[in-house]
């Protein structure tokens, strides 16, 4: 028996040896990593002395976790005293792009409702902070929540659910592949650790490039990463996206928080589906049969015959009626027709086909109403914003009057995101907080909140602008239908738009801002947005560079002041000041090649062109796709009479950006001095094709050619 017991041991003091020896290798080899610097802290929030208060703020690597640095998206800045001050209520806004206020975060509806709150509880300290990040989805969201609620949070609130398919870990993603909750969560894990950040970097470096975005593309970079309303991997993002939901909660509840989880609006009417699929057992027969009838229904609705192209739709319907493009023309047809009824229902199945899921779909919504069903008095509530944007349009189907694009609200949109979630936050404060309300018993006017944040006419006219130019002009837009009339109807109102800011309607739009200043002075993105406005439309460098300064006094630990006086100073003729301010951003964050560039333009400019060689060098290391690099360090060569450098750092420029016109435009130039005219043409021809309409390309393509004629000329 003493021998059998003595054997036991024997074997249990083996298996923890076995087990044991190893995790205390890897222990010291992540306390190594750790000791030597290696890798980035993973936490959302990281400790910062804010004037010798602890603060804390967004960290930049925080988004590593899930994107290579080449295409990770940042925070909007936020900084807050660790303790929260007395008599004040902190909420936190997480989600993605549509709760972060894409396209302009300084109008997103968490801004609206602080001004809601402060202006109807004066005497309380309202500090709503967004945490919310582009492009991901609640595997990410879920450790800012953890994170948030740490941090004396009062309330959360949650508005996501557009990415879960798209985002990391989701099986339309081009980030972190898709995977089961257990393994989604074990990676994450992993990548917290020093040693899995060293893991994850050899296995990146080992892995093939081919599907792996360098740069950021936007929704361009998931054109091929099709999911079909029938595809059985959804089923695991609904559940994978109700139990990030159900441990968002409790990490709430567990920390004294409320949380508000909010079902997501989407454009119906006016956002065509992004990509539409064939049913799989469609035979060749059958699908001729059905594109006859898809063309001639196309034919007539071309010709203004809604009725006889619904015909045709219907019966196209009858063969496949999982083709998402054919469902959404049903819808328009019914729409001006008058049958809004089945419009809405068209337009909604359409939304589910999409076979490029961008938008949160009727399941998203439902797992969304299941977390806060029956749980308020656990301090869960729902505010039902699909309903919410449903019920302010037009025949209760959201469209382009509450939308830029396919799920970001413009202005009043985000209002009346806002206004929805203010009812329900007054009705959780806590009764001492409700009696300090001031004369206003409902919601502040959208004409208040408008003149509060600035939003004028000059916001009016660049976020249009941006819109069009940044997204409804490039994929998967462009494969829209109907996306030519889209494009003509949106420059035709940016003519309009741009014909009334005149003068005195920019005036106008700084007073605006000044008023605004006057009375939030300790709000950084209005003095960010009043220096863009005063540098580029106004001419007032020297004011836009105050408001730069007190960006960078109000966000310490953000690049975006630095960055904006880095911009300006050249202008004043403080080409010293430029450098200095650039090289504090970039202490801050060493990925921003954007800084790079013109702290390199700064050198140039300083008669430095060895510093500038290398810091344009830099910017093309940390990013080989960013085009300005190449053309300015092109530039730097033929000044200095370097023209085959200046051709041979186009021709790479090229190699990874061939559809750049400027890069072929500033190689045409170094190849034109050189005598190297056919070269010269045929690069500029090539650019002439990417971009026929480029009138600076068809000048210089006309003087090189006439040059030509000239030398060949007697």
């Amino acid at each position: 028996m003493k021998s059998q017991l003595h054997g036991l041991r024997l074997w249990v003091f083996r298996l923890l040896i076995m087990i044991l020896i190893p995790v205390v290798l890897l222990g010291l080899l992540e306390l190594g990593l750790r000791i030597f610097g290696y890798g980035f802290k993973t936490s959302p929030m990281i400790p910062y002395n804010l004037n010798g208060r602890q603060a804390f703020c967004d960290n930049l690597r925080f988004p590593w976790r899930f994107f290579s640095p080449d295409i990770s998206r940042d925070f909007n800045p936020f900084i807050f005293i660790g303790k929260k001050p007395a008599n004040s209520y902190r909420i936190f806004i997480l989600g993605s792009s549509a709760a972060q206020g894409v396209p302009d975060s300084a109008f997103a509806f968490g801004r609206i409702l602080e001004v809601m709150l402060q202006e109807t509880f004066p005497q309380i300290k309202f500090e709503v902070i967004n945490t919310a990040l582009t492009a991901v989805n609640s595997h990410a969201v879920l450790p800012i929540a953890k994170e948030c609620v740490r941090h004396q949070a009062d309330l959360l609130i949650v508005y996501m659910g557009n990415n879960e398919v798209v985002g990391p870990y989701g099986p339309g993603t081009v980030f972190a592949p898709f995977s089961s909750l257990a393994l989604i969560r074990f990676n994450m894990a992993l990548k917290a650790l020093r040693l899995g950040q060293l893991l994850s970097r050899l296995g990146q470096s080992f892995a093939s490039k081919k599907n792996v975005p360098g740069v950021w593309r936007g929704m361009e970079m998931f054109l091929e990463r099709q999911i079909p309303a029938d595809d059985p991997r959804l089923e695991s993002v609904y559940r994978s996206f109700a139990s990030n939901l159900k441990d968002m909660g409790r990490a709430a509840i567990r920390n004294g928080s409320a949380v508000i989880f909010c079902t997501v609006a989407a454009n119906l009417k006016d956002c065509p589906p992004f990509a539409s699929r064939h049913r799989s057992d469609l035979s060749a027969g059958r699908r001729e049969e059905w594109e006859n009838l898809y063309r001639q229904g196309i034919e007539r609705e071309t010709a203004a015959d809604y009725q006889g192209a619904a015909q045709n739709y219907r019966s196209a319907l009858g063969i496949d009626d999982g083709f998402a493009d054919l469902v959404f023309r049903m819808g328009r047809c019914g729409w001006l027709l008058g049958d809004y009824e089945n419009a809405g229902l068209s337009y909604r199945r359409a939304r589910e086909l999409d076979a490029l899921r961008f938008r949160a779909d009727a399941e998203i919504n439902r797992v969304v109403r299941d977390a806060a069903a029956g749980r308020e008095a656990e301090g869960v509530f729902l505010s039902d914003q699909e309903n919410v944007i449903a019920a302010e349009s037009s025949h209760g189907i959201p469209g382009e009057e509450l939308f830029y694009d396919h799920v970001h609200l413009n202005f009043r949109g985000n209002y009346l995101a806002a206004r929805a979630l203010f009812d329900r936050v007054k009705s959780i404060l806590p009764d001492w907080m409700k009696t300090q309300a001031g004369p206003a018993a409902g919601a502040p006017s959208l004409e208040t909140c408008a003149e509060k944040l600035a939003y004028s006419d000059w916001d009016r006219y660049n976020i249009a602008d941006e819109m069009l130019e940044a997204y409804i002009k490039k994929p998967p837009f462009t494969n829209q239908l109907y996306h030519a009339e889209r494009v003509s109807n949106m420059e035709r109102e940016l003519t309009g738009m741009r014909a009334r800011l005149s003068s005195g309607a920019l005036q106008k739009s700084a007073e605006q801002y000044d008023r605004a200043v006057s009375r939030s002075p300790q709000d950084w993105w209005l003095h960010w947005k009043y220096a863009h406005l005063l540098a580029l439309d106004l001419d007032k460098e020297r004011d836009a560079l105050e408001h730069f300064r007190r960006v960078a006094e109000l966000a310490p630990h953000s690049v975006l002041g630095y960055s904006g006086m880095g911009f300006i100073q050249p202008r004043l003729g403080d080409a010293d000041g430029a450098i200095d301010s650039c090289l504090r951003a970039l202490a801050i964050d060493p990925t921003k090649v954007e800084i790079e560039n013109t702290l390199a333009m700064a050198f140039v400019t300083k008669g430095r062109p060895d510093q500038a060689e290398a810091r344009f060098k830099k910017a093309i290391e940390i990013q080989p796709h960013y085009v300005a690099a190449y053309t300015n360090l092109a530039t730097l060569y033929a000044k200095s009479n370097r023209l085959k450098d200046a051709a041979e750092i186009c021709r790479q420029g090229i190699k990874v950006e061939p559809d750049s016109v400027d890069l072929r435009m500033t190689l045409a130039d170094s190849l034109n001095q050189m005598g190297q005219r056919d070269e010269a043409i045929a690069e500029l021809k090539e650019a002439q094709r990417l971009d026929p309409q480029n009138a600076a390309v068809n000048q210089k393509l006309n003087e090189i050619l006439w040059e030509k004629i000239k030398k060949k000329k007697p």
